[in-house]
C-alpha cells in the first residue's frame, strides 16, 4: 500500500513542476529557479505580478513541504560546513528547514580562499602529507591531496580524541587557515551540509566580478569526504564549471542538491538526508539533476 509520506512528497513534486513552469518564459535558467521558487530572494523577477506568483509558490511549497519534513531527521546530527561566497541568509534558511525537520545543528564552520584557491593548491598537497598521518577513515588513505583535507574537515566535525585535535590545529592555524571554526560541534556531528555559493552575478556590462580561482579538485576532495557522513551539498548548477556541475560529473557518490537560496533547495536537502542512500544522487533542476525532488521510501 502506498503510504501517507508518499503522496505527500508526490504532491510536493508536482506543486514544485506548477512552481518552475509559471516562469518558463522569464528568462535562464538561474532567474527562473529564483523567482519560482524562493520567499527570500532578493533577486526575482522585476515584474510585481511574477513576483507575487513567486512569493506565492513559495510560501504553498513550505507549507506542503512540512506535512512530511516534521520529525523527519529527529536524532540527526548536522554540522553546517559553509564555503567561501556562500551567502548568510542561504545558510541561515536551510538551517531554519532541518531544524524544523527535527534536526539538531550542532556545530559550523567556514572554509576559507586557501580550500579551494588554485594558487594554493601546492601548499594543500604539501599539507595533506601532514593531514593523512593523523586521519582514522580508511577513504582517506587513497584519497588525493584534496580529498585528505576534506576528509581531515569531516573528521574534526565528527570525531574527538588526540589525533583529531591535532587535525583541527593544523587546519586553523592563523598563518594560513583552510577553516575557522563558528560554532564548535565538539565532534557530535553525525552527518554534513556543505553550503557554496549562489550563481556568480553578473554586472551590467556583461563581466563577471573577480574571484578566487577556484579548483574543481577541492570541490569533489570535500564532496567525497561528504558523502562518507552520508551529507548533502548544496550549491549552484546554472553552468557547466559551476561547483555542483563539476562534482556531478566526476561521479563522486555523494548527494547533490542545486539551486542554492532557493526554497525548493532547502526541501531537497532535508528529504535526502532523511532518505539516505549510496551512490552519487542528484536533486533539483540545474545542469546533471536527476529528479526534482528525492522519492519516498
Amino acid at each position: 500500500m502506498i503510504n501517507f509520506r508518499y503522496h505527500v512528497v508526490s504532491i510536493i513534486g508536482i506543486f514544485i513542476a506548477l512552481a518552475v513552469g509559471v516562469v518558463l518564459g522569464a528568462g535562464p535558467l538561474q532567474s527562473r529557479i529564483h523567482a519560482g521558487v524562493n520567499a527570500s530572494s532578493t533577486s526575482t523577477a522585476t515584474d510585481p505580478q511574477l513576483s507575487a506568483q513567486a512569493e506565492a509558490e513559495a510560501a504553498g511549497l513550505k507549507a506542503l513541504a512540512s506535512s512530511t519534513l516534521t520529525g523527519s531527521l529527529t536524532g540527526a546530527k548536522v554540522a553546517l560546513v559553509v564555503l567561501p561566497g556562500a551567502s548568510d541568509d542561504d545558510v541561515t534558511a536551510l538551517r531554519s528547514t532541518l531544524t524544523d525537520a527535527g534536526a539538531s545543528v550542532v556545530g559550523r564552520v567556514t572554509l576559507s580562499d586557501n580550500w579551494q584557491s588554485t594558487s594554493m593548491s601546492q601548499y594543500r598537497t604539501t599539507l595533506s602529507t601532514t593531514l593523512a598521518s593523523h586521519l582514522s577513515s580508511g577513504a582517506a588513505k587513497t584519497a588525493s591531496a584534496d580529498g585528505v583535507v576534506g576528509y581531515s574537515i569531516v573528521q574534526v566535525l565528527t570525531s574527538t580524541g588526540s589525533e583529531t585535535d591535532l587535525l583541527r590545529q593544523i587546519l586553523t592555524d592563523a598563518s594560513t587557515p583552510i577553516m575557522t571554526i563558528d560554532e564548535d560541534p565538539a565532534g557530535a556531528a553525525t552527518t554534513i551540509v556543505a553550503v557554496g555559493p549562489r550563481a556568480q552575478a553578473v554586472a551590467s556590462n556583461g563581466a563577471s566580478p573577480a574571484a578566487v580561482s577556484a579548483s574543481s579538485d577541492a570541490w569533489v576532495g570535500l564532496a567525497q569526504a561528504v558523502g562518507s557522513t552520508s551529507g548533502v551539498l548544496v550549491g549552484d548548477a546554472s553552468t557547466r564549471d559551476a561547483m555542483i556541475t563539476s562534482v556531478r560529473a566526476s561521479g563522486t557518490a555523494v548527494t547533490t542538491v542545486d539551486s542554492v537560496g532557493t526554497t525548493l533547495a532547502a526541501v531537497d536537502t532535508a528529504l535526502a538526508l532523511s532518505t539516505p542512500a549510496t551512490g552519487a544522487r542528484a536533486f533539483g533542476v540545474g545542469n546533471g539533476a536527476q529528479s526534482v525532488i528525492p522519492s519516498a521510501k
